[in-house]
């Protein structure tokens, strides 16, 4: 069995892009996170859809026109980590 990922249903969040550079204000907890454009489309896309880990890499590598490839997959697992112990996103299992 594999995680999905989505959204935390509970957020509020508002985007601003510096460059390459993404900030995030979560309006509930009142947190400011700063990200790369890797988590910053890795967030939009769980906004949209509950995704598991290979779909995601797949969306992820043709919107950032990427390989698909095993660092793309760490990467993202990676991020997904940070960004459910944000309290940002939530998992489970189907």
């Amino acid at each position: 069995m594999q995680a999905a990922y989505r959204l935390n249903p509970i957020t509020q969040l508002h985007w601003c892009q510096f460059g390459d550079d993404w900030v995030l204000f979560e309006a509930l907890s009142g947190h400011t996170h700063q990200m790369d454009t890797f988590t910053a489309v890795t967030l939009m896309t769980l906004g949209a859809m509950s995704v598991k880990l290979p779909e995601l890499v797949s969306q992820i590598s043709e919107e950032l026109e990427v390989p698909v490839n095993p660092e793309l997959s760490n990467l993202l697992s990676g991020i997904l980590e940070r960004l459910a112990a944000a309290g940002l996103i939530e998992s489970s299992v189907s």
